[in-house]
């Protein structure tokens, strides 16, 4: 079958791939897009805040190597990402060694990672998808079960991390079955090989699990791999995780139904170091390895390194991983003729835990720190890829923090060789190993968290543009140093004594290894010092919005209670107007009862026609003073609406009658 070619040079230290969850919310708020391009598939996205966020912020794009929607399938993952490739080059051609891969998963709890990675009830995951691939490539070629006990113990010669080596039957026996201790069976001693399978014992004993009741589905019978036929391959398993920034063994037995078998006891924290036999990179160890000859044999391993990963339930998934699992698959091969040394490659497929806020997640106490912990390595992650992109962007190869934590430093270590490589390669007859290729997949629930998922979406994008840095030899450049002089004649300069140009070499090879463990300490204080500055500045953006929201909050309540006094005062003078009509109105009523009318009177009365004047003058005196208290009132208070008083209109035949 002709496979997709990688999306990205073979320098990319990353592939990223994007991964939609389906959403069966009835209305969802959704703030996640897909742009679709010219493109064969779709590449980038655009992220907006919700409706329901009222804080301005700006709308981000993001560009990765490909991005899957809700619709796809785990076979459309399988098929579309760079996992065949991938899985290819661990196997390795004809003729050529195998190389080393990393195939992880990222997003925020909740997002379908360990769906993806590990599948389901009904799907197979990756990691499942990849072991069937290997065991069906490799077929016939694997060594098998009846011949395992002659070659056990170069299989174990050929392991450099210091490991406890089993055969698959043994292991599961020891676990589930009823054999005794295993600690004779150890990688260092040939170890007899028993005459049954472990499928043969009670399947119901200690509840071992089932290849048969495991899913199968999607098939990938019709996906073939090359290999090289002139070689006999062994796969050899282990697991582990990082939890708390400390690395257990999944497979040690302490949790399991079978653990008293094992030797049950508080887990032991390993060690990530350079080996007697692996000077040159480092490596986790005394795991618990163990040899599986078959596809089930394979699976079963992996279900009981998962019974043994811590899980927790949070708020925001009930099964959520607390740690980040790691599951490596050895691919050991050597020529079936010549039955030289072992080579190795690795194909490791990560689990990460996903990142979650406490708030939301209602997480307290033991699991709280749990949370920070994995937040924090996710952040010492991002930093490590940034860097890596400013690398790429600016032609400049700044040194990458990577020894931040032990996440990152598994992560990539093997992607960044030592310049002392190439010295140790030759002492210890070793070839050139290439850097990891890694295959990233994120996921991502467009309408979920957005401030957890913009945060994963701004690191796993930043991947994409990860490249490998060269990293010349420091022992090959001081070599070819002096033999690369030659004067203007085209003659070479005097030679020193052998002895003095050795120790010169050892001198400076001493002092460049100096200068790089210099470097490395102030590029690691530096980017101390930047997280604490940007932590500084953030912390006063907090503050700042902080005294904004109290700003707010006191300026909503002093306009609440200006308007409440207003209305108070509106109210006052409204019923003070209205009782001064009263009074007014009641005064002109008291003086037009007053007044006596003569209308039988047949000479004018000079009194009452004097009367009659002053109480003119007096009406129009009032009516004047009702204008202006009027006037000033309306001056006062230009909201309130004027009160019209109409005066009534007194003249001598309202007041005596119709007289002649």
């Amino acid at each position: 079958m002709a496979m997709e070619p990688p999306a990205k040079p073979s320098t990319s230290l990353f592939e990223v791939y994007l991964r939609l969850r389906p959403s069966f919310a009835a209305d969802p708020e959704r703030f996640l897009d897909v742009e679709q391009g010219e493109e064969e598939y779709p590449k980038h996205i655009t992220i907006k805040p919700p409706a329901s966020d009222h804080r301005k912020r700006a709308v981000e794009r993001f560009a990765f190597t490909r991005v899957f929607e809700e619709e796809a399938s785990q076979l459309d993952l399988f098929k579309g990402t760079g996992v065949l490739p991938l899985v290819e080059g661990v196997l390795g051609g004809e003729g050529r060694e195998g190389r080393d891969g990393l195939l992880a998963t990222l997003g925020v709890t909740g997002s379908g990672k360990s769906h993806t990675i590990l599948g389901s009830k009904t799907q197979r995951g990756m990691t499942q998808l990849s072991l069937d691939l290997i065991y069906q490539s490799l077929a016939d070629n694997l060594v098998h079960p009846t011949c395992l006990t002659p070659v056990f113990p170069s299989l174990a010669e050929s392991d450099v991390s210091e490991s406890q080596l089993f055969p698959g039957s043994v292991f599961l026996d020891s676990v589930y079955g009823d054999a005794q201790s295993v600690r004779g069976s150890c990688s260092r001693a040939q170890t007899p090989m028993p005459d049954t399978s472990f499928l043969s014992l009670p399947s119901t004993k200690h509840r071992i699990p089932r290849p048969s009741a495991l899913p199968n589905s999607p098939a990938i019978d019709d996906i073939h791999l090359p290999i090289d036929r002139s070689c006999e391959y062994a796969i050899v398993i282990s697991m582990f995780e990082v939890y708390n920034d400390r690395i257990y063994d999944l497979l040690a037995g302490s949790s399991t139904s079978g653990g008293l078998k094992m030797g049950a006891q508080k887990r032991r924290a390993l060690l990530f170091k350079s080996t007697e036999m692996s000077p040159d990179r480092k490596v986790v160890a005394g795991l618990r390895k163990v040899i599986c000859s078959s596809l089930d044999e394979a699976l079963t391993v992996l279900e009981t390194g998962l019974i043994e990963r811590r899980v927790a339930g949070t708020g925001s998934n009930a099964v959520s991983s607390r740690s980040h699992g790691f599951f490596c698959v050895e691919v050991k091969k050597r020529n079936r003729i010549q039955k030289g040394r072992w080579s190795t490659s690795t194909l490791t497929v990560v689990d990460l835990a996903g990142s979650e806020r406490a708030r939301q997640a209602k997480t307290a106490g033991a699991t709280l720190a749990e949370a920070g912990k994995i937040n924090e390595s996710l952040m010492y992650l991002g930093q490590c890829m940034q860097m890596q992109s400013d690398n790429q962007e600016g032609n400049k190869q700044n040194i990458v923090p990577f020894r931040q934590c032990k996440l990152t430093e598994l992560l990539f270590s093997n992607s960044f060789p030592s310049a002392a490589m190439t010295a140790h390669h030759h002492h210890y007859h070793l070839s050139h190993r290439s850097p990891q290729k890694a295959i990233m997949i994120v996921t991502a629930d467009p309408v979920g968290d957005f401030n957890a998922t913009s945060q994963i979406l701004r690191y796993s994008a930043l991947a994409r543009e990860v490249t490998v840095p060269r990293i010349p030899s420091v022992t090959s450049t001081i070599l070819a140093g002096p033999a690369s002089r030659h004067t203007g004649s085209g003659c070479n300069t005097p030679s020193t004594s052998p002895e003095d140009l050795e120790a010169a070499l050892r001198e400076v090879a001493t002092l460049s290894e100096e200068v790089d463990i210099l470097a490395i300490q102030l590029h690691e204080e530096r980017t101390r010092r930047e997280a604490a500055e940007a932590s500084w500045l953030a912390t006063e953006d907090r503050m700042v919005a902080l005294e904004q929201d109290i700003r707010d909050e006191c300026y909503a309540e002093m306009e609440g209670q200006l308007e409440a006094a207003q209305r108070r005062w509106k109210s006052a003078w409204s019923e003070e107007a209205d009782h001064n009509d009263e009074h007014l109105d009641k005064k002109i009523e008291i003086l037009s009862r007053g007044i006596s009318v003569r209308e039988d009177s047949p000479e004018p009365n000079p009194e009452a026609e004097e009367r009659i004047r002053e109480l003119e003058d007096e009406n129009s005196m009032l009516k004047r003073k009702v204008e202006m208290l009027e006037r000033e009132q309306q001056l006062k208070s230009p909201v309130k609406r004027q009160r019209v008083l109409k005066a009534k209109k007194w003249s001598a035949e309202n007041v005596f009658g119709d007289s002649p």
